[in-house]
């Protein structure tokens, strides 16, 4: 079980995903894009209906669906390989104490 509060720093593949660009900020729509089949560091890879497509992370706001509930992420803050970004909230506990 994934908790939310740990979303960004965990892989993504396998999610259903919405999203909207960033400079559509006024638009309240969020578009269904498909499942996550691959993530690079800073594209996110999605299957709908047998097409592939490939999205910039910096440039759109994403919705992920993590079981009844829709989670909003910033494409910025999920730029990285997933294990990068997995080292990064270590090191940040690390920091605290």
């Amino acid at each position: 079980m994934i908790s939310p509060k740990y979303l960004i720093y965990h892989d993504l593949i396998g999610f259903h995903i919405y999203a909207k660009l960033k400079s559509e900020l006024g638009s309240k729509s969020f578009s269904y894009i498909g499942v996550v089949i691959d993530e690079t560091y800073n594209l996110l890879i999605t299957e709908k209906e047998k097409k592939v497509k490939k999205y910039i992370k910096k440039d759109h706001i994403f919705r992920l669906k993590l079981n009844e509930d829709l989670l909003e992420v910033d494409g910025s803050k999920i730029i990285g390989i997933p294990e990068n970004r997995l080292r990064r909230l270590k090191k940040k506990k690390w920091m605290k104490t």
